[in-house]
């Protein structure tokens, strides 16, 4: 393959000292390197290459100062992936053996001192290697304008309640000695009044039955889906959910080893054509779907949109994973059968309080049926990701609360006035901005026509979640509009009109 001038890729290469390398052009008193048959015969590669540069830097076949093929072109020679080369080159420049210079390329250092380098980790890598996400610089924005923030900032980047609308259950009453015996209660799949509490619910709220099904207590939704992934996929496994999603940020899929493939969602649901090319194509395990006040665009899929859906994935033998966080929300009017209702056989359904009662919460559950909710509960208790039996505890006290029902009443209600009092902001102050207004939850989803929206609303000291956070460019957001009280209101519209 030609390079640079003509010059072709070979094994035979050796440096000239004008920080240039050309082929079979032997320097006086330097032997040529022949790179793919010194490549010591050990594994991993990364290995192999590292000793190689370091014994033709002992030998001075390599001299302080020269400068090394580029990644690329050293992957060619020796054969190997240039991610390969890229790890090498990060553990001889932890070493001190090799200099990166940006824009020039990579070289011997001036001093390296092979005998005196203990044989040490390159945690450099592993940090390098950890920063891969797409949406990692947006994540470090918002982290960084909230530290500096001094009260003057709208945030509508929050994914959880403000305090202030947290239910307010008083004070739940629990004595050492009460705590004491309610351990007595506990059973493998978590504390027992705890289960019957929250099967009580669904059943009363006709969302679904428990027959022949298991419910296990866990710590919250995502530790939930983290148990389904680590109970029931492989490393390489592939999934499929919505675009945009909060799923696109989650940690838990690269955590696991597991692959991700986004299936566009439109007006009239998942493109179940996108959703099939991509069952067949990556063979997906599992589809993992959020179908009521869907996290980030506040949607809920209909009744119809479900059906479709179901009837694919029961085609492909395709089991569906039903994240219903938000599923406590729902106006009476506005319900939709779950998935777990609708096919409960091939539906594990996930919920969780922390949505509720704050994030710190971390009370979430699981029903499977049976057979896969005895393979979780193996491997929960294999991993000991059991909540503290306190929590579990303290959340039945809270759900047999008296005043917890008439309190997620006044929640919907304040959530709904907060929802119609922004949405009319956006329209008086830009009539540009697009999005349909969400029948509950706490998320808008806005489309305009702007690519730098994201820095433009930080400037005015408004913080919202970008698109690419969620799998889309950078012409959408997420807006939180639970935090926005009467004072932040006004505030919003004085800086919107600006």
């Amino acid at each position: 393959m030609p390079l640079h001038g003509g010059i072709t890729t070979a094994n035979w290469l050796v440096f000239n000292p004008a920080n240039y390398y050309t082929e079979g052009n032997q320097l006086e008193g330097l032997p040529m390197i022949n790179w793919y048959a010194d490549l010591p015969p050990i594994k991993p590669k990364y290995r192999a290459i590292t000793q190689l540069i370091k014994r033709l830097i002992e030998d001075d076949k390599l001299l302080p100062g020269q400068r090394l093929p580029a990644e690329r072109e050293l992957a060619q020679l020796l054969k190997v992936d240039r991610s390969t080369v890229t790890r090498a080159f990060l553990e001889l420049t932890a070493n001190g053996l090799l200099i990166k210079k940006t824009g020039s390329g990579t070289y011997v250092s001036t001093l390296p001192q092979i005998a005196s380098q203990a044989d040490k980790v390159n945690w450099n890598f592993f940090l390098e290697n950890t920063e891969s996400r797409g949406d990692q610089a947006y994540q470090q924005r918002l982290l960084q304008a909230r530290a500096l923030d001094h009260g003057a900032l709208i945030d509508g980047a929050a994914n959880e309640l403000p305090m202030g609308l947290i239910p307010e259950l008083g004070a739940l009453q629990l004595d050492w000695h009460g705590f004491l015996l309610a351990q007595k209660q506990e059973q493998d799949a978590g504390y027992q009044p705890l289960i019957h509490t929250i099967g009580q619910i669904h059943t009363n709220k006709k969302q679904f039955h428990l027959a022949n099904q298991t419910l296990i207590i866990a710590g919250g939704a995502q530790q939930s889906l983290l148990l389904v992934l680590r109970s029931l996929l492989q490393v390489g496994d592939a999934v499929a959910f919505a675009r945009p999603s909060y799923f696109n940020s989650s940690a838990i899929f690269q955590a696991t080893g597991i692959h991700t493939y986004p299936v566009p969602l439109t007006s009239d649901g998942l493109d179940l054509a996108a959703l099939e090319e991509a069952i067949l194509k990556h063979r997906i395990k599992l589809l993992i779907m959020n179908p009521t006040f869907q996290n980030p665009t506040g949607s809920i899929l209909t009744l119809e949109q479900r059906q479709r859906i179901l009837k694919l994935c029961q085609s492909y033998q395709i089991p569906i994973v039903e994240d219903d966080v938000f599923g406590w929300l729902v106006a009476k009017q506005d319900e939709v059968p779950t998935f777990k209702s609708l096919a409960p056989e091939n539906v594990i359904y996930l919920s969780s309080l922390s949505k509720l009662l704050g994030s710190s919460t971390r009370i979430g559950w699981i029903v499977a049926p049976q057979a896969i909710g005895q393979r979780l509960l193996q491997v929960q208790k294999k991993l000991d990701i059991v909540p503290s039996m306190l929590a579990q505890v303290m959340a039945n006290l809270a759900l047999n609360n008296a005043s917890f029902e008439p309190e997620i009443s006044k929640l919907t209600a304040q959530l709904s006035h907060r929802r119609d009092q922004v949405t009319a902001i956006f329209r008086e102050c830009r009539p540009d901005w697009r999005f349909t207004t969400p029948k509950g939850g706490f998320y808008l989803w806005v489309t305009q026509d702007d690519p730098d929206i994201f820095n433009q609303l930080l400037a005015q000291k408004i913080l919202v979640k970008p698109g690419p956070i969620y799998g889309t460019d950078k012409r959408s957001f997420r807006f939180n509009f639970a935090g926005i009280d009467a004072k932040k209101q006004q505030q919003l519209r004085e800086r919107l009109k600006n």
